[in-house]
């Protein structure tokens, strides 16, 4: 196995393993302090919650069907949800995760997310490297689209 290919094997496992990291500490942080998620009981805080979480799922849903239609021509994306963003799986994510912060009313859930966020950052910094090494018309592209937003 090349060098490259460790790489790019491991570019493709490591948001996967801090997703299931996140998840198995966001678990073990309510089941240590006892802290429950109970669904809130403000009728608007619950609304926005339900629609955060929706809109983030959506989405990251559209994002996973965008690129598993251009999953074996490896060409860069840049049409669909990558028209508006570098990284919309990610905006996806943050925005579910914040709908169901917001849904269960969980402090500890956006203190867990927040030392998580700058994880993610650097693994989106990560990947960006790895693209600019796969495709040269990379650099454009960034210059043209916001990372997140």
């Amino acid at each position: 196995m090349t060098k490259r290919n460790k790489k790019q094997i491991i570019i493709e496992i490591l948001p996967r393993a801090l997703w299931v990291t996140f998840a198995i500490i966001m678990y073990l942080a309510h089941h240590i302090t006892g802290n429950k998620p109970v669904l809130n009981d403000n009728r608007l805080l619950l609304i926005i919650g339900i629609v955060l979480t929706i809109v983030g799922f959506s989405i990251g849903m559209y994002t996973v069907y965008y690129m598993g239609r251009a999953f074996f021509s490896k060409n860069l994306l840049t049409a669909g949800p990558f028209k508006y963003s570098r990284h919309p799986m990610y905006v996806g994510v943050y925005i579910m995760l914040s709908g169901i912060g917001v849904l269960f009313f969980s402090w500890l859930w956006f203190a867990i997310m927040l030392i998580f966020v700058p994880i993610f950052y650097l693994d989106c910094k990560i990947e960006e490297k790895q693209m600019t090494e796969l495709h040269e018309e990379y650099l454009n592209y960034k210059k043209k689209v916001r990372m997140f937003l």
